[in-house]
């Protein structure tokens, strides 16, 4: 019964929909809230998807951003990424559009401190993100301008902004 639900679902959103456009993306990642104190601009990129209805847009990323921060303490051998995964609806108003939906995040932290003891913790989250961007077409292909403020855990404090810039074909 599931799959016959999953069946009809894919078949409906493809029966109704327009073009269906692919992209990538890079920009900046600034945290806010708590992670301020821990975290600084990163850098972010990734893949998006488009499913264009009469209406709005069924839209879906994935992204990779490996965060940068001061020196922790003495610590060495430092890393830390978050991976966001984000599904949801946008609409336009001419070229603006905005939007927003779920998200999944998953982050990822390993160092190394001043004892030599090698510490590793990778988080998961639901949350959530809201959007607000430009599409210019140039020569077949979208360029793409966009603001996204993730809210990791529906929480606040947990939350991170994105200013991407990219391409849909």
């Amino acid at each position: 019964m599931k799959l016959l639900l999953i069946v009809l679902l894919a078949a409906s959103v493809s029966a109704f929909s327009g073009p269906v456009e692919f992209g990538g993306h890079a920009g900046i990642f600034l945290p806010a809230g708590d992670d301020l104190d821990l975290f600084n601009t990163s850098l972010i990129f990734g893949v998006d998807a488009l499913i264009h209805m009469p209406m709005f847009a069924i839209e879906g990323s994935i992204s990779y951003a490996p965060l940068s921060t001061d020196d922790l303490l003495g610590t060495t051998e430092y890393s830390a990424s978050m991976i966001p995964v984000l599904a949801g609806l946008r609409t336009y108003a001419g070229p603006i559009f905005y939007g927003g939906g779920l998200a999944y995040h998953t982050v990822s932290v390993s160092f190394v401190d001043a004892l030599g003891v090698k510490h590793d913790n990778t988080d998961s989250e639901f949350g959530g993100y809201g959007n607000i961007g430009m599409v210019l077409p140039v020569g077949g292909m979208d360029v793409e301008a966009s603001l996204k403020y993730h809210l990791v855990d529906f929480d606040f404090d947990s939350a991170w902004l994105g200013l991407t810039a990219g391409i849909n074909f």
